[in-house]
């Protein structure tokens, strides 16, 4: 029983050497082989439609775009958060700030840092630097059917308005010297219910106005509007902390290369830096229009709110509220 005891003893004192000298360097070997890549932070962003946009998601745009940044980007992750305006709010008087925001006007942002990339819109600006910058946009049309007329004029009998929360299609109509009887202004979905029900000749609507119409089959004709548009998805870099600044800085310089831009033709949206293709000839009509005048990205709400009525007022004569709207304008 004694020389058992002693065996046993021995064989201990083995296992315990073995594993000091052998096995730690077996272990330690291994962890340097399963050692995770190196992990630099996750990026959060907030993402806002302040309108309609084509087909598709723009979140899932931004999705898809993330994870081809990711994969270049070893160890970043982008979490791309669907919020409303009032969200927005609500979040930033909590004291919570997103790393980047996506956004259309009436949006508050705050903390935006200097962009360094070399695509600015102009909206986007302030003092002549870069705040912002769209990353796709849409774009106002005028839209009569097909088989009742074969050109619009510029004098309309009825006009159905696709208006938004904060958009401003009045302002577009009017600067592109238009005039118009009987304007009825309606959320979009009940605009375009409108004019498909014959309510109104002419149509003042958006690029998913296009592709509501297409898909419906009814044969349109279209004038894209070029001398005004708010209809952009801005982009801005609001990272308090320097490396993610650093990266979210990245991010946007990778969402507007051309490769990544061109791609819009999956969410029927443009870009205000590339001609976007498209087979559909309406689309592509409205992705060739180079617009001269918009409003600042960082106009407030109520701001907003007010041009919305100025532009009633001026799209029915009223020259002083016209020469108001062409005073706020970029």
């Amino acid at each position: 029983m004694k020389f058992s005891r002693i065996i046993f003893s021995a064989l201990l004192v083995f296992s315990i050497a073995f594993t000091m000298f052998f096995g730690y360097n077996k272990l330690t070997f291994q962890d340097a082989e399963v050692k995770p890549k190196d992990y630099k932070g996750i990026l959060s962003m907030w993402h806002v439609d302040s309108f309609e946009g084509g087909s598709g998601s723009r979140k899932q745009f931004l999705l898809d775009t993330a994870i081809a940044f990711e994969k270049q980007n070893e160890g970043v992750l982008v979490m791309v958060t669907s919020l409303s305006a009032q969200g927005v709010k609500e979040r930033l008087d909590k004291g919570e700030c997103p790393d980047l925001i996506s956004f259309g006007g009436g949006v508050e942002v705050i903390n935006m840092s200097e962009l360094s990339c070399d695509d600015l819109s102009v909206g986007g600006k302030v003092g002549g630097e870069g705040y912002a910058t769209a990353w796709c946009k849409g774009g106002y049309v005028l839209i009569a059917n097909a088989e009742k007329i074969d050109t619009i004029p510029n004098e309309l009998t009825s006009l159905s308005v696709s208006q938004a929360e904060y958009t401003l299609p009045l302002v577009a109509f009017v600067l592109e010297g238009l005039t118009a009887q009987n304007i009825k202004v309606k959320a979009p979905l009940d605009a375009y219910i409108d004019f498909v029900n014959g309510k109104s000749d002419y149509f003042l609507g958006t690029q998913r106005d296009v592709v509501r119409l297409s898909n419906r089959g009814l044969n349109v004709v279209c004038r894209p509007m070029s001398a005004y548009n708010d209809l952009y998805q801005y982009i801005s870099v609001t990272a308090t902390d320097s490396e993610k600044n650093l990266y979210a800085q990245k991010f946007v310089s990778f969402l507007l290369s051309e490769t990544v831009q061109k791609k819009l033709f999956k969410i029927s949206m443009f870009s205000d830096f590339y001609q976007v293709d498209y087979q559909d000839g309406h689309l592509s009509n409205l992705s060739e229009i180079a617009n001269e005048r918009t409003i600042s990205a960082f106009t407030p709400s109520i701001k907003l709110k007010e041009l919305q009525s100025q532009s009633y007022l001026a799209v029915n004569g009223d020259s002083e509220a016209l020469n108001k709207i062409k005073n706020m304008l970029v």
